[in-house]
Formats: C-alpha cells, sequence, structure tokens
C-alpha cells in the first residue's frame, strides 16, 4: 500500500471524524470500575481507557500523512499507511465489539461501509504492493540481465520484458478495482 489518494484521505478523515463522534458518546456513558486500555501499544502510541484517544492517535497518523507524504520515503509512507490501516480496523472492532456488550449504542448503516472500506482497501493495497515490489524486483533483474551482452542474456532479457509486462497489467487491474471501489464509496 504505497499511497492514499487525496479522495482516500479525505474519505479516510470522515470516517475517523464519525468514529470520534461515537467513541466520545461511548466514553461519555463508560461505566466505573479498573479503567482499561483498548488495544495493544504496538498498534497506537496512547494508553487510554478512552476509545477517543485513539481515534485521535489515527487522526494524527493520518494529518502527518497528508501534510508530509510527499516528503517521506515510499517505505516511510507505506508504513504508515499499513498502520493506519490496521488501527482503522481495530477501531472497527472496538466498536462492533462494544456494541454487542452495550446494545443501547448502535451504530448507523456507516459501520458496514467501514468494514467493507477497511477489508476491501487493505485487501487491495496488500495486493498492489506486493505487485509493486515483484515489479521492482523484475525491473533489476532486467537491469542485471542487460549488462550482459551474450544470446543468452538477450532471451532471459525479453523473457524478463514479458514478464515485466504482465505484472504491469497486473498493477493497472488492481489500480482500477481500487478506483471502482473509491468511487462505489462515494455514491
Amino acid at each position: 500500500m504505497n499511497n492514499l489518494t487525496q479522495t482516500q484521505i479525505k474519505q479516510l478523515k470522515a470516517l475517523l471524524q464519525k468514529l470520534l463522534e461515537w467513541a466520545q458518546q461511548l466514553d461519555r456513558k463508560k461505566k466505573p470500575g479498573k479503567p482499561q486500555h483498548w488495544f495493544d501499544s504496538s498498534l497506537f502510541s496512547c494508553h487510554s481507557p478512552d476509545l477517543a484517544d485513539y481515534v485521535l492517535d489515527s487522526l494524527r497518523h493520518l494529518e502527518h500523512l497528508q501534510r508530509q507524504g510527499d516528503t517521506l520515503s515510499a517505505a516511510a509512507r507505506q508504513r504508515l499507511t499499513e498502520r493506519l490501516n490496521e488501527q482503522v480496523a481495530a477501531l472497527t472492532l472496538a466498536f462492533r465489539n462494544r456494541e454487542v456488550r452495550q446494545p443501547q449504542v448502535s451504530l448507523p448503516r456507516t459501520k458496514a461501509v467501514v468494514q467493507h472500506l477497511a477489508a476491501s482497501s487493505q485487501q487491495l493495497y496488500q495486493q498492489l504492493s506486493e505487485y509493486q515490489q515483484f515489479e521492482n524486483r523484475l525491473l533489476d533483474m532486467v537491469r542485471l540481465a542487460e549488462r550482459d551482452n551474450s544470446s543468452e542474456a538477450t532471451n532471459k532479457t525479453l523473457a524478463l520484458h514479458a514478464r515485466l509486462g504482465r505484472c504491469r497489467r497486473a498493477i493497472n487491474e488492481v489500480e482500477q478495482a481500487i478506483q471502482q471501489l473509491e468511487s462505489g464509496h462515494r455514491k
């Protein structure tokens, strides 16, 4: 998952804002007793009994990605985007579990959209990332093969170019699927 488009960033920000509202409502209704930490410390940088703090943590990551995305390395952007995906999935699960424990709080139809967006986009972006890594490996192999002038190396280079073409078609197909997913969420 290398880059989020501006549309995806806006959708994710709107989703996190909605989750923040729900979290604040839930936090106001919390029951007395020992405070609990909601999530694993490796996923979120905060440790709080308030669900809203975790949503704010995700919003900070998103804003950092939005502000600094162009200056970050591709690997850093990918790590930050993957972390955001994991956080949204964890938040969604927390809301779903909270709803089971406290049925008086019901999440609207948006919950299904959140689940679909998180699952589908995560799978598509993971697949895109894998294809892009494969493309980079193929490009490295082509560069190495082009250094050798033997006829065997020429045949190898042609075969690698064919594989590279198939890989790029696969990347294009995944990118189109991502666009279709985005356009479906705008409706």
